[in-house]
């Protein structure tokens, strides 16, 4: 495993219960957390929606900072930014799925620049209860009736005891790896 792990942050400004963060923190010395700002997935937004995130960028950074973990932001588009991730970069990627299918669509690219590129990477489940091919009937094959989907994803999550695993070292030190490499 490398020495550095880089946390890529998408929509998920937490500290807590975060598990590519926690994650990152408990397999790597070295922590980068990520924010690529790409101007396209911003076409669509309000001022007061940049201004959030922008807003939260600051907040979360300042809380980045009690764990030792260096918040970079960079500009541009995110498949562009990883493909100039090489092997001898030594760095492993962690990132929480977003199921928006444009989204999921670029995630499968860049997944694949990291498989072609000898990249190691990880990504877990985002904000979502379940994942969607967790919950099925008992023959195995998706509901089609909401109630009983409900039901069963109702239960299948409130058995499962909450993760303990989600908890954020704290690291030696803070580290920088884009500002030097990357536009």
């Amino acid at each position: 495993m490398s020495d550095t792990g880089v946390f890529w942050i998408r929509d998920d400004f937490r500290i807590n219960n975060n598990p590519a963060l926690s994650f990152a923190t408990q397999n790597h010395n070295s922590v980068i957390a990520l924010f690529i700002y790409n101007n396209k997935n911003f076409d669509n937004k309000t001022e007061a929606q940049k201004w959030w995130v922008s807003k939260s960028l600051e907040v979360f950074k300042k809380d980045l900072s009690k764990y030792n973990i260096n918040l970079q932001i960079i500009n541009g588009d995110e498949l562009e930014i990883f493909s100039k991730i090489k092997k001898k970069d030594n760095l492993t990627i962690y990132w929480n799925k977003v199921y928006e299918p444009d989204v999921i669509a670029k995630g499968k690219k860049i997944r694949d620049v990291f498989i072609k590129n000898e990249i190691n990477f990880k990504y877990f489940k985002g904000n979502i209860l379940n994942e969607f091919q967790e919950v099925t009937k008992n023959d195995g094959t998706p509901f089609k009736v909401f109630t009983p989907f409900w039901r069963t994803a109702e239960q299948k999550y409130l058995s499962l005891a909450p993760s303990k695993n989600y908890i954020v070292k704290k690291r030696s030190k803070e580290k920088a790896f884009f500002n030097h490499n990357y536009p």
